[in-house]
């Protein structure tokens, strides 16, 4: 039952806000521990909307792990929308907590998933809103430490200033050994807690900089949760999820999750069909996702969907997976997946031509794409979607004429097969370039270069009729590219557009590219040349003292070999030596 006091002082908030479900808790299947028995309160913070944060999975995994132990507690609060805190800030009341309805300065330690860099200034926001100081050097005492986990903190350079402690790695044991250090430390002062914290594995503190190699989990059958808060409307991914395995050996240059996941860890097949079966039962609902960078990679896919297929059949509970990859395509896995309902199968090229996705080490020829989606348009699926990305490392116009030419090839395989030409779209996003890949020495191309490369394609695909190119914002990417391989430069442009009033950036309608441009000049910053800046061999990068395990020797090794267009085994296949085992003293684990 929500609590009458707390009713009786945010009902004239909660009466004119939008969604006023957000912001009360309550859900079924949230903990709702005692906070003054705990003894030692952790809040976790997602700084985007409700909807956003409570689909989160690293968010379930957290919030289950620490409330399962009896002394601590974990609570949560998302990222008000704007109406809430107009009216919140007009009547002077306090954000609060989501569950214990206490201020966020009354935990031990809040918590920061850093899940996407438009994300940073709603952090600093939310600091004020908590009335907790902004930057790290002004909190005394009574402030709670605050701390960020996330892929964002791969480079923590830009939040440095802001953030007392990030984790770096799996969360699932690190976030325990924070909480019950803050137990014994009770009574130090702040600076000797962050000190004593930073002495463990996987804690990366600004004040008290070291080289921080990440922690490590292992998949266990108890670390995955088997229940969470269900939302009071429908979320993002209103299913129970599943997490199939970590880590990804495709090695795909351009993608940061899969070299900061490794080692690959496969969950056993049987723990997988339990674990579905009891979050199902315990949340209720009519739908599930098996959960991992490259689901149809999992060892044991196939005879897991047929277990859980044939558990749940006729019960109208039905199994979602990523996009599907075309040289591990089966006809019969895209067939467990779909059941009866055939509406689309999305399949991930990245690059239009062969060159290309092995300049990638993407590891997929033209014939495999072309093999896998004929197959799906003879089996009933009319509906084909396409990602690729532009802009790329040694990218030639020949290469991007390559991806319209694509799509020509299949309707061409379709007329010669006597099928009905499929819907297809194509969603083209713009390059990136992350720390700790082999890429993330590469230079971004400029805004004039990607609308160049946009018209082209679109002035090619003019003839094609049944293929629909939606492109993502390049100015959007190129502030993506300036916030993940930024410096201390990036801290500053931040701090000024939170006090100019950003907030919710990764919510389009709240971007203010030209605020962005204002701004970055008066701090004499020009993005677009942080943005599309190639680093030597030999500079030391603002990240190198992170550690994920991956010598920087063999990232190195690998962005040369890009620019040969060699590609590399799947360390599924053969082990390429990378470091990760090595240097963190583990191993791969597959489920077989």
């Amino acid at each position: 039952m929500i609590d009458n006091n707390f009713l009786d002082e945010y009902e004239a908030i909660l009466q004119n806000v939008e969604r006023p479900s957000r912001y009360i808790g309550e859900e079924f299947g949230s903990y709702n521990k005692d906070f003054d028995s705990a003894k030692a309160k952790f809040l976790f913070v997602f700084p985007d909307k409700y909807e956003i944060g409570i689909s989160n999975f690293g968010h379930k995994i957290i919030y289950d792990l620490i409330n399962k132990q009896p002394d601590l507690m974990c609570d949560r609060m998302y990222a008000p929308d704007k109406d809430f805190i107009f009216l919140l800030e007009k009547s002077g009341k306090d954000i609060y907590a989501l569950e214990s309805k206490r201020k966020p300065i009354e935990f031990d330690v809040i918590g920061f998933g850093l899940q996407y860099e438009m994300c940073y200034t709603t952090v600093l926001k939310l600091l004020e809103l908590s009335k907790i100081p902004i930057f790290s050097k002004d909190r005394d005492d009574s402030c709670p430490i605050i701390m960020a986990g996330g892929p964002c903190v791969s480079n923590p350079v830009p939040m440095s200033p802001f953030v007392d402690i990030f984790v770096i790695g799996d969360g699932e044991d690190i976030n325990i050994e924070i909480l019950r250090k803050t137990i014994e430390l009770k009574g130090l002062s702040r600076l000797d807690k962050i000190k004593k914290l930073s002495e463990i594995e996987g804690v990366y503190t600004p004040l008290f900089p070291k080289r921080t190699s990440k922690r490590i989990a292992n998949l266990t059958f108890e670390n995955h949760p088997t229940n969470s808060p269900i939302p009071h409307f429908a979320s993002v991914h209103d299913r129970a999820i599943v997490e199939l395995r970590r880590g990804c050996g495709r090695l795909c240059r351009f993608c940061q999750a899969s070299h900061i996941n490794l080692p690959i860890r496969e969950r056993k097949k049987e723990d997988i069909v339990n674990l579905t079966k009891e979050y199902v039962k315990n949340t209720g609902y009519d739908e599930y996702s098996l959960l991992s960078l490259s689901s149809n990679d999992h060892s044991q896919i196939e005879e897991i969907l047929k277990d859980l297929n044939c558990y749940y059949k006729g019960s109208g509970i039905n199994v979602s997976l990523p996009s599907q990859r075309a040289d591990k395509f089966s006809l019969e896995l895209a067939n467990l997946v779909a059941g009866e309902k055939k509406a689309s199968v999305t399949i991930a090229p990245e690059a239009g031509s062969t060159r290309m996705r092995d300049v990638i080490n993407k590891n997929l020829s033209e014939e495999q794409i072309i093999n896998a989606t004929i197959s799906c348009i003879k089996n009933g699926w009319n509906k084909i979607k396409y990602y690729f990305v532009i802009g790329l490392p040694f990218e030639t116009y020949d290469d991007l004429a390559q991806i319209p030419a694509l799509i020509e090839k299949v309707n061409l395989a379709c007329r010669k097969e006597g099928l009905k030409y499929p819907q297809i779209t194509c969603s083209i996003s713009v390059f990136v370039p992350k720390p700790h890949t082999p890429f993330q020495w590469a230079r971004q191309s400029t805004i004039a270069e990607i609308n160049e490369k946009i018209k082209y394609l679109k002035d090619l695909k003019e003839k094609i009729k049944n293929v629909r190119f939606n492109f993502h914002n390049p100015l959007m990417s190129q502030l993506e590219a300036f916030f993940s391989r930024g410096d201390e430069k990036v801290s500053k442009l931040i701090y000024e557009m939170y006090k100019n009033g950003a907030y919710l950036e990764s919510w389009d309608e709240n971007l203010d590219l030209e605020l962005y441009g204002n701004i970055a000049q008066k701090l004499n910053i020009d993005i677009e040349k942080e943005a599309s800046k190639e680093f030597s061999n030999d500079d030391t990068l603002p990240w190198d003292n992170i550690s994920y395990g991956v010598d920087k020797s063999w990232l190195l090794a690998e962005y040369n070999k890009a620019k040969e267009a060699v590609s590399t085994i799947p360390c599924e296949v053969k082990c390429n030596d990378c470091g990760v085992c090595r240097n963190l003293k583990t191993r791969k684990m597959l489920s077989k």
